[in-house]
């Protein structure tokens, strides 16, 4: 099962969860985010001399932090603008045709540039509306909830093994650790049927170590190489 954890309160089991885990999923919430897109004639803040990150922490401005996200052959130019936490709570309260001059004002703030004011197009994604995941990025662990309920989150029930990002034990809440989560319960999986896997397959070869592997090889392969067309030259000139 790789849902975020209380998404897993949508699902019915028989038999039920555990306890322990039943009250984990409760006590999970996902965090709350905005993700918009801003686009402009041109770069602005580029011809201001800055690079189009800006991050904000405070309540000072509506946004949390920005990118430069200006693409080769698009025409038009762009800011991606996240909004997180409080401000994604407070930002969307506000009516949607507002929304994008509320961003425009605060950009013009944080980049001092009065181009700021005039965006051509707005896209905006609210991540608090999505029914199947609830929010934005990944779900959180309120203080107590690791050290009272933490040992069920990646604890196998019967024949469900529990994956998704937020069980990842590197870059949990990315890419990065929505695979590792996935590779690990399905190892569990496998582990679990009645048929023997080989060494390999319990222990497949990290990617890391069989391209440098690989690639010592190849080395070795070019110099072998190199040492007999140099002895074959050697012997077709004579001594």
């Amino acid at each position: 099962m790789a849902i975020p954890l209380p998404m897993q309160l949508k699902v019915h089991y028989e038999p039920p969860l555990s306890p322990l885990r039943n009250q984990l999923i409760q006590r999970t919430p996902v965090g709350s985010a905005f993700k918009m897109n801003i686009y402009y004639a041109k770069p602005f803040w580029r011809e201001a001399g800055y690079g189009g990150i800006a991050s904000c922490s405070d309540d000072d401005l509506a946004f949390t932090i920005t990118t430069d996200d200006c693409r080769p052959g698009f025409s038009l130019a762009a800011l991606t603008v996240f909004a997180i936490g409080d401000k994604a709570l407070r930002l969307q309260e506000l009516p949607k045709q507002v929304r994008p001059k509320v961003i425009a004002a605060d950009l013009a703030r944080a980049f001092e540039h009065e181009a700021a004011y005039n965006p051509v197009h707005f896209e905006e994604k609210n991540w608090l509306e999505e029914q199947y995941s609830g929010g934005c990025y990944v779900s959180t662990f309120p203080t107590g909830v690791m050290s009272k309920y933490g040992k069920t989150l990646r604890e196998p029930f019967g024949r469900v093994y529990f994956a998704g990002t937020e069980t990842a034990t590197v870059w949990p809440g990315y890419m990065n650790g929505a695979v590792q989560a996935g590779e690990r319960a399905a190892r569990e999986g496998v582990k679990a049927q009645p048929f023997e896997m080989s060494f390999l397959e319990r222990h497949p070869p990290h990617v890391l170590l069989v391209a440098t592997t690989g690639a010592v090889a190849a080395s070795g392969v070019a110099c072998v190489a190199g040492y007999c067309v140099w002895k074959a030259v050697t012997a077709m000139r004579g001594p």
